[in-house]
């Protein structure tokens, strides 16, 4: 942009003072210069040039005139005195004064128009070219500021920015705010100068600056506080129009006139006041101007002085929304940060390190014990409860370690499984060793706080063997459902269960048999003296026992000897037959092993190995038929009892103590069974496809055909598949037996798995106990919803010792792919009527 060509005047001391308010003329006044031309009138008493409009005066408010296409606005003027000026008498160049300029209009592109309702916030005003300011006026910041520029006062001008110092509430709040660079708050400050630069040379001015000094960085707070500072509108003060542009805000205009009005907001025309005299009032008012800036200060010093009380600074702080929200922020972030430590510094202090990242450390009552860990959990393998059952030991009852001479120096490494019970297998081998009593303990946690329920797994196919069977602690499940998990080995067959009256003379008191009972009552009672080293809660012990694990639970929980030991048991498909003779006649049906043996005392039994002893069992007491009832079987006296009634652990068949029993909120048994527990791989293989006439003959050739109910029964199971026999079995040995045993208890709960699997859909004998450890796969919708309901009742069970969806009116739950209460299971009554349940239900 170019400048006017002025031509110097010599200085008096009149016109000193003017000329320092004067300011540059910009691009209005050159246009003004040549769209008009007046003759120029100099007077002598002036020492300014005469005006273009000297010779033609307009009143003020009077419609400006069009000249090619552009508005003029005149501007009023009055008669100035002349002045002598020195030198040639060559007329001087007309010199545009403040009051004189005009406002450059634009035009306005088509879709240039502001519509009503948008509006630009105010960009900083050192950035403007003063347009605007021609028609808004300064505040009085601005004037203070221009008077001490103007006056050349340094003094004034920095009295004008200088501020008290802040109170702490202040220092607070700007502690937030965003705080402009000080080279621009000089600019501020130098107002002329700004004015005296033309446009050009601002913008190289403004380019240069930019690249000497590059805008200051964003600060993290900042960067935190802006973001939500901009989702959360501001308010307007009263009397703001946003659509006429009041306020602060863009009215309707062009965009080439806002961007002409944004650049130097600064250079503001303002018309000086003149008196009746015609005589410029500047100095006298900017003298006022002065003298009300240093009574300001004046008055802002002795306030910055006066102390205020700490009290005062805390009610004088006003906390905006954008401060409350990055101090809750703030606040949010350094909670969560104490509570993340003190969870991490809780569980360190709590719990012992790990050596090598995966063994760690527990103690029990015989010595220190190391475990490894597994899947997120802690397994400690191997652990001996009681002394070794063998020599002098075999056949009596188990007997914790309570000499140091029974336990171990050092730290004992229980990484790996320990050897099991010997026992025998389902194809005719031994396996095992009889120096065998141990446990294993699988835990989420090793620690004194917060302490863990605790299952025991009480597992066996059939109490000669195998054990544990599938029942085995999951180190996955201890993890994601906080129990404790713990297996023992017990002993089984004949030396966990032989009752001969030679054992009973030696022994006191005078008893025999039930040896793996004993075994049990120890692991319980070492429970209570070792577990809470584990992270277990000796107040909370459950009992899970399956198959014929499940008989052994379901007989103990009616022993005084178990009082205090448990909380709750669990049974799962165990048989519904309990010994009911007298010890001595037990003994009686034993004395056959000796005559195998051909012993005639207990030395001659302890010196003979553990395999001449299984070889000397007989058949008949290892395996059961799982299969439909024979007419022979009750009358070839073929049914082996290893259960006694021996006087000690046992003292009378628990249905006694079941009928003793009364209805409570908290059962402390649940029993249970699968619908299809008697399936085998041997009669499914019997024939390819069971069709109804091969259903029907096999039937037929059972005691049920003995007794004329085929017919009957296959028209009540529609038994026309391999799963309708099955389901038949099932009902007559395990289900149905099981039901009656549960309806001598009025407060426990009994289900019944029905949900299928595989190619026939059936409920086999470990579905609900596979579930329970997740060791289920499920391939259906169906199939993952009966996992959580399996899941949901047991753990459920575990915790709060009661069962969901248990009703005492409807208190046989069918366990399908959801919980349902039933009010009993069809079919039991028929076989209850037939008596033919109880007498032939399933003998471990």
């Amino acid at each position: 942009m170019g400048e006017l060509e002025e031509k110097e005047t010599p200085p008096t001391e009149t016109t000193t003072a003017q000329q320092e308010t004067l300011e540059e003329p910009k691009e209005t006044d050159k246009m003004l210069d040549t769209t008009k031309k007046t003759e120029k009138t100099p007077s002598p008493q002036s020492s300014k040039p005469a005006t273009p409009n000297a010779g033609k005066k307009s009143p003020v408010g009077e419609k400006a005139t069009e000249e090619k296409g552009h508005e003029i606005i005149d501007i009023p003027e009055e008669k100035e005195k002349p002045q002598p000026v020195e030198g040639s008498g060559v007329a001087e160049e007309k010199k545009i004064s403040k009051e004189e300029r005009e406002v450059k209009p634009k035009k306005i592109p088509i879709g240039g128009l502001k519509l009503p309702g948008f509006f630009m916030k105010n960009k900083p005003k050192a950035e403007g070219d003063g347009a605007e300011g021609e028609l808004l006026e300064k505040d009085a910041e601005d004037k203070d500021k221009e008077a001490a520029a103007l006056n050349g006062d340094a003094a004034a001008a920095a009295g004008a920015e200088a501020k008290p110092r802040p109170g702490l509430g202040q220092r607070l709040r700007s502690f937030f705010v965003r705080k402009p660079s000080a080279e621009k708050e000089k600019k501020a400050l130098v107002n002329g100068d700004a004015d005296a630069k033309s446009e050009a040379t601002a913008e190289a001015a403004a380019v240069e600056e930019a690249a000497v000094d590059p805008p200051p960085k964003r600060g993290l707070l900042n960067a935190i506080k802006l973001p939500i500072a901009n989702m959360i509108p501001k308010q307007r003060k009263n009397g703001d129009d946003v659509e006429m542009g009041l306020g602060g805000k863009a009215g309707l205009a062009s965009m080439e006139t806002l961007d002409d009005s944004l650049k130097d907001q600064d250079t503001v025309d303002r018309a000086p006041v003149k008196n009746a005299n015609g005589t410029d009032d500047i100095k006298s008012e900017l003298k006022d101007e002065k003298l009300a800036a240093e009574q300001k200060l004046a008055a802002e010093e002795d306030e910055r002085d006066r102390p205020v009380s700490l009290l005062q600074r805390l009610r004088g702080y006003k906390c905006s929304v954008d401060d409350a929200l990055i101090a809750f922020g703030i606040l949010l972030f350094v909670l969560l940060l104490a509570v993340i430590g003190y969870v991490l510094t809780h569980e360190t202090l709590t719990s012992p390190p790990l050596r090598e990242g995966r063994y760690i450390l527990a103690v029990t009552g015989c010595g220190p014990v190391e475990g490894v860990k597994e899947d997120g959990a802690f397994a400690f393998r191997g652990i001996p409860y009681a002394k070794a059952p063998v020599d002098e030991l075999r056949w009596r009852p188990a007997q914790l370690i309570d000499s140091i001479d029974g336990c171990w120096n050092d730290t004992l490494q229980t990484h790996n499984s320990s050897v099991v019970c010997t026992q025998r297998l389902g194809n005719g081998t031994t396996v095992g060793d009889e120096d065998c009593l141990f446990l294993d303990v699988v835990t989420p946690h090793v620690r004194y706080t917060n302490p863990l329920p605790v299952v025991v797994l009480i597992g066996a196919e059939s109490l000669a063997g195998p054990s544990p069977g599938i029942l085995r602690p999951s180190a996955r499940y201890s993890r994601s459902h906080d129990v404790i998990f713990v297996r023992p080995n017990f002993r089984l067959g004949i030396f966990g269960f032989l009752a001969l009256d030679a054992l009973t003379k030696e022994a006191h008191p005078r008893t025999s048999g039930n040896y793996a009972l004993t075994d049990i009552i120890a692991v319980l009672k070492w429970i209570q003296l070792n577990i809470v080293n584990f992270g277990g809660d000796p107040k909370s012990v459950t009992l899970l026992g399956h198959r014929a694990g499940a008989t052994l639970v379901s007989a103990l929980v009616s022993s005084p000897k178990l009082k205090d030991l448990y909380t709750r048991a669990w049974s799962s498909s165990g048989s519904a037959i309990f010994p009911g003779k007298p010890l001595a006649e037990s003994e009686k049906l034993n004395q056959q092993l000796m005559v195998t043996l051909d012993c005639s005392d207990v030395e001659c039994l302890r010196d003979a190995s553990s395999e001449k002893l299984w070889a000397a069992t007989p058949d008949t007491w290892l395996h059961f038929p799982q299969d439909l009832p024979q007419p022979q079987e009750i009358n070839s006296g073929s049914r082996h009892e290893w259960l006694v009634l021996d006087g000690d652990v046992l003292f009378q068949h628990p249905s006694e103590s079941w009928k003793r029993d009364l209805a409570t909120e908290q059962p402390l048994l649940v029993v249970g069974a699968t619908a299809h527990e008697a399936h085998t791989e041997k009669l499914r293989e019997l024939h390819a496809n069971w069709t109804k006439e091969e259903v029907r003959e096999y039937l037929q050739n059972s005691q049920i055909g003995a007794l004329g109910l085929t017919d009957e029964v296959i028209e009540r199971y529609n038994a026309t598949n391999y799963a309708a026999l099955v389901s038949i079995i099932t009902d007559i040995r395990t289900v149905c037996p099981l039901l009656t045993n549960a309806r001598l208890q009025p407060s426990v709960p009994f289900y019944v798995v029905t949900q299928g699997e595989g190619e026939d859909q059936l409920a086999t004998v470990d579905a609900d106990v596979q579930a329970i450890l997740g060791r289920y796969e499920p391939h259906t919708v169906e199939q993952r919803r009966y996992v959580s309901a399996m899941q949901q009742l047991f753990y459920y069970y575990v915790s709060h010792g009661t069962v969901q969806s248990f009703e005492p009116r409807r208190r046989v739950i069918n366990v399908g792919q959801d919980a349902q209460p039933q009010e009993d299971y069809e079919h039991c009554n028929y076989w209850i009527s037939k008596d033919i349940v109880p007498r032939y239900a399933r003998i471990d």
